[in-house]
């Protein structure tokens, strides 16, 4: 395992922190970038990025600003990120901000390491779990507004782009009147609704049922007793924030609702952007109902804006799987990912 950072904005100083499992025996290789979710930082992909050698993978994965090794959030970024900033504008350019600093990544990485492209059976699938499947379209929108050159070169190796169970509110979609999370129950004190969620997020959920697509038929609350959470599988504390770093994810989320959901829309439905981009949406029987009632939530918007020449997209429910199957089984999660790709 390699662990560094590189440089994304040189007259900024902004350099993102990021593992790497190295290239694998054979010439020819897929290269996986990851984005972490909310709490949880790179190294919660540790396991996938031990085995992916022997799967003939190169897996990497990075932090989001400001997640420990990557560059912290100015005071003024900080403000508008925690604040929704004063108008639209200061939203947007936040917005291009971030998803050039993770294009920006993907294309010096491919230089630096002199990555296989699509034409030489090589290629990027990008990879988005949870809130980082907020920030991943974030970058694929925002690439026509880079250098010629980045966005040529982006061209020739992005081949996949995957939403690995976000919920709908992670890419701008509406907020469900079933959804609960221990982050907006009241209830509970404020200061301990992190650590409630991740326990709560890492566990199994007995759904009734998953293929009428039926919200009710959910399990949104009650964990299932089949299986301890991955919480309890040795997931190390000192990969989980509950500081300012994770803290500044959910005033993100309400905030920039309007332009995620662009970025979402843009990366992942339009047509014209990257047409040869293949798009995926993974998510396992056994996750949290957000997963689930996201996947179908970007089924319906989809079906909504076929007509104005949305991308049809793929998806792979992994069974028995919950929302940390990478940590729990990162075999089955790596070919998951390596079918999608």
């Amino acid at each position: 395992m390699i662990l560094n950072t590189l440089v994304v904005n040189t007259s900024a100083g902004v350099e993102l922190s990021y593992i790497d499992s190295g290239a694998p025996a054979q010439p020819s290789y897929i290269t996986i970038f990851a984005i972490h979710g909310m709490i949880f930082t790179k190294e919660i992909f540790q396991r996938v990025i031990d085995l992916a050698p022997s799967k003939g993978v190169r897996f990497v994965a990075l932090n989001r600003r400001p997640f420990p090794g990557s560059t912290l959030l100015s005071v003024e970024e900080l403000i508008i990120t925690e604040t929704g900033g004063t108008d639209d504008s200061q939203r947007e350019a936040l917005v291009e901000a971030r998803g050039h600093e993770i294009a920006i990544f993907i294309d010096i990485f491919i230089q630096k390491f002199k990555l296989p492209s699509i034409s030489s059976g090589g290629g990027v699938a990008f990879l988005g779990w949870s809130i980082g499947a907020t920030f991943a379209p974030m970058a694929i929108s925002s690439v026509d507004s880079l250098p010629q050159d980045v966005l040529s070169r982006l061209s020739d190796y992005m081949r996949s782009l995957i939403l690995y169970e976000p919920a709908p509110t992670a890419l701008g979609l509406p907020t469900l009147k079933q959804n609960w999370t221990f982050l907006v129950d009241n209830t509970v004190p404020e200061n301990l609704r992190l650590a409630a969620f991740v326990q709560w997020c890492t566990s199994y959920f007995d759904h009734t049922d998953i293929v009428g697509r039926d919200l009710d038929k959910l399990s949104w609350v009650l964990a299932s007793p089949s299986r301890a959470p991955t919480f309890f599988n040795g997931v190390p504390l000192e990969i989980q924030r509950y500081g300012e770093d994770a803290a500044t994810d959910l005033p993100f989320l309400f905030f920039f609702s309007k332009q995620i959901l662009g970025a979402y829309r843009k990366a992942f439905l339009d047509s014209e952007v990257f047409p040869n981009m293949r798009r995926s949406f993974v998510c396992g029987d056994k996750t949290c109902a957000f997963g689930i009632a996201g996947l179908w939530a970007v089924q319906d918007d989809s079906k909504k804006l076929r007509g104005a020449g949305a991308k049809e997209f793929h998806h792979k429910i992994i069974k028995g799987a919950n929302h940390f199957v990478h940590w729990d089984d990162p075999e089955k999660a790596l070919d998951a990912f390596l079918d999608m790709a």
